[in-house]
């Protein structure tokens, strides 16, 4: 298993208020940001006699927990550039502690993905959320999360993969269209997206996509003939790269103009595909993450995680190591770099929930399209002020339609008093 380092720390609940709010707008949530530090993993501290240095602490409860992903967003902050020259520990280079200049960084979007986690007996796929008690709600890098995540569907397909790899070659080697192998893997109900591109012999196969370099931000292959200037460089590139909708209910691949992945492009990839011939490129309308309910629990010996070098820094950068029996990769990668809003777990069951990262991740819900979090701001939605606006008319006009036959029947009842003395 490969060594998993989330460098990333929480604070308590008490010190991210408003204020720590705004320092996360302007810091963001890197490792070597101050409030990102803060933000971001508490150690949950269980002294080892046995290593003083690196006290342990205990994640096994999540294997009792499933995973389901809830929503992502893009968030707008500052990132501060002093903070490329930062080492390993969140310190510069010359030892000393990096002091945040506001006039040295600039505006950047950063995706995060939402998830909680849910006991395992009671997380439901339709539930949009999941579950409704004794859970967990985290916060967490979109890369991060797509990178643990791609890796997880892919050792869980690698079976199928591998037996259907042969009859999906066969069939697609020779044939024109795009979608061949999507085609083929989806006829045995695999994801070829999932698939490797290599097989147990390394041997390559052209025509499956590589999931994990295209979650990276990489270089898009149009298929048209470069475009030119004057000087001959190349005026048309774009970047694949993954994206989260408006809606923050699924994560798709689309097209960047920049290679940082933060501008979107006008020029979709069906477009490329359609005029161009270029490559199929999968889940650009579906999305990349499932919302069912992932068991935390590691599937055999080999996917368990005793052994592996567990750990996240505090906010002096110190290591804080954690065990992980019985925990697969996927939940125990997300569980240590993400934020941590643990008020709604059950206590018997984990002794010390963390609630450092709850009021950022309010602060998340909040966001408008610009991106800003506001941490007391109430949210508008142009649909539901529709609603209102549309029921608080119906309601005026019924009332005024009671009133009106309200007035006439009380004319009748005056009409008919006069009838009546007229008869007698």
């Amino acid at each position: 298993m490969k060594s998993i380092i989330a460098a990333t720390t929480l604070a308590t609940a008490a010190a991210v208020s408003q204020q720590g709010l705004e320092a996360v707008q302007r810091d963001g949530l890197s490792s070597d940001s101050t409030m990102g530090r803060q933000l971001l993993s508490q150690a949950r501290r269980v002294e080892d006699g046995n290593n003083n240095q690196y006290p342990q602490n205990d994640m096994s409860w999540v294997g009792g927990f499933s995973i389901k992903f809830t929503g992502c967003h893009t968030v707008t902050q500052w990132i501060n550039e002093q903070n490329n020259n930062n080492n390993d520990d969140g310190n510069q280079a010359d030892g000393n502690n990096a002091a945040y200049d506001p006039t040295n960084g600039k505006i950047e979007s950063v995706q995060l993905v939402r998830f909680r986690l849910c006991p395992r007996d009671s997380c439901f796929d339709h539930f949009g959320v999941g579950c409704s008690k004794h859970y967990g709600e985290y916060v967490v890098g979109l890369e991060t999360f797509l990178q643990a995540y791609v890796a997880y569907e892919k050792e869980a397909s690698e079976t199928g993969c591998e037996a259907y790899r042969q009859t999906c070659y066969n069939k697609c080697d020779q044939s024109n269209k795009a979608m061949c192998w999507y085609n083929c893997y989806k006829g045995y109900g695999i994801n070829s997206a999932m698939c490797n591109n290599y097989d147990a012999n390394g041997q390559y196969y052209e025509g499956l996509v590589d999931m994990e370099q295209a979650i990276q931000c990489s270089a898009y292959d149009t298929g048209a003939e470069a475009q030119v200037d004057e000087y001959g460089n190349e005026v048309v590139q774009h970047y694949l790269g993954p994206m989260c909708s408006k809606q923050g209910g699924i994560v798709t691949l689309g097209l960047f103009d920049d290679d940082g992945c933060q501008v979107p492009s006008e020029k979709t990839v069906a477009y490329y595909q359609k005029n161009f011939g270029a490559a199929y490129i999968p889940h650009t309308s579906e999305s990349i993450i499932s919302t069912n309910c992932l068991s935390c629990l590691a599937a055999d010996e080999n996917a368990a995680n005793g052994d592996a070098d567990y750990y996240n820094y505090d906010a002096d950068g110190n290591k804080n190591y954690y065990q992980a029996e019985n925990v697969n990769s996927l939940c125990a990668t997300t569980y240590l770099a993400s934020g941590k809003c643990e008020k709604e777990l059950d206590s018997s069951e984990v002794m010390y929930p963390e609630e450092g990262a709850c009021p950022y991740m309010e602060g998340v819900k909040r966001l408008k399209e610009d991106g800003i979090i506001r941490g007391n701001e109430t949210v508008t939605s142009k649909p539901a002020s529709i609603a209102i606006a549309f029921f608080t008319g119906a309601a005026c006009l019924l009332a005024g339609y009671v009133g009106y036959l309200k007035h006439k029947i009380q004319k009748s009842r005056v009409n008919l008093a006069g009838v009546t003395t007229s008869l007698a």
